[in-house]
């Protein structure tokens, strides 16, 4: 697996963003073609990763993007001289304007078919305006999974978002974070 640093790569496409032509087709800013799919993903894994790094575990946090098994990516950092490894799914409630008929229960009747309940944790990415209830999971049943997390963010210009989670779990905490800062290292 090949690591990057969650920051730098949040960073280089902030630049890349802010450094797009005004004409740009809207679908390729907001990363919206099946083309840019990837980076789209790549962007939420990076500030899945960033967040935790920063809020949740406190120590540098490294992101894999690969879709070879049951996730999508998988953050690793270092407690002690222990690795850890959290491998993730990753789920999108998007925009209206992609597709305002998918719901939050959609989402969650699709994560009966997962079992990695060992290891594998499920990120849902808000990418909409709507309210949202901070409070642990609420079904008949859990899925099958170790953690259910949400990444969503919480400000117009997207410099302040926020991790939620793990709401599997009986005391869920809401994590705050700002975008990260910094020179682009574009290759």
């Amino acid at each position: 697996m090949e690591w990057f640093d969650p920051k730098q790569v949040l960073v280089n496409l902030r630049f890349i963003e802010l450094n797009l032509p005004a004409d740009l087709d809207e679908r390729v800013r907001r990363l919206r073609t099946n083309q840019l799919k990837e980076w789209r993903e790549a962007r939420f894994a990076a500030l899945i990763a960033y967040g935790f790094g920063v809020k949740v575990v406190n120590a540098p946090t490294f992101v894999s993007k690969t879709e070879k098994m049951d996730f999508d990516f998988v953050m690793k950092w270092q407690s002690g001289s222990m690795d850890h490894y959290f491998p993730v799914q990753l789920k999108e409630l998007p925009p209206d304007d992609i597709n305002s008929r998918v719901s939050l229960d959609d989402i969650y009747d699709k994560l009966e078919r997962y079992v990695g309940h060992h290891d594998l944790s499920v990120v849902i990415c808000i990418n909409r305006q709507t309210r949202f209830e901070f409070q642990p999971w609420n079904r008949p049943s859990n899925p099958r999974i170790k953690e259910l997390w949400y990444l969503g963010c919480q400000s117009a210009d997207q410099s302040t978002w926020f991790l939620y989670g793990s709401t599997l779990g009986r005391n869920p905490q809401k994590f705050e974070f700002n975008y990260p800062d910094g020179e682009p290292k574009i290759p």
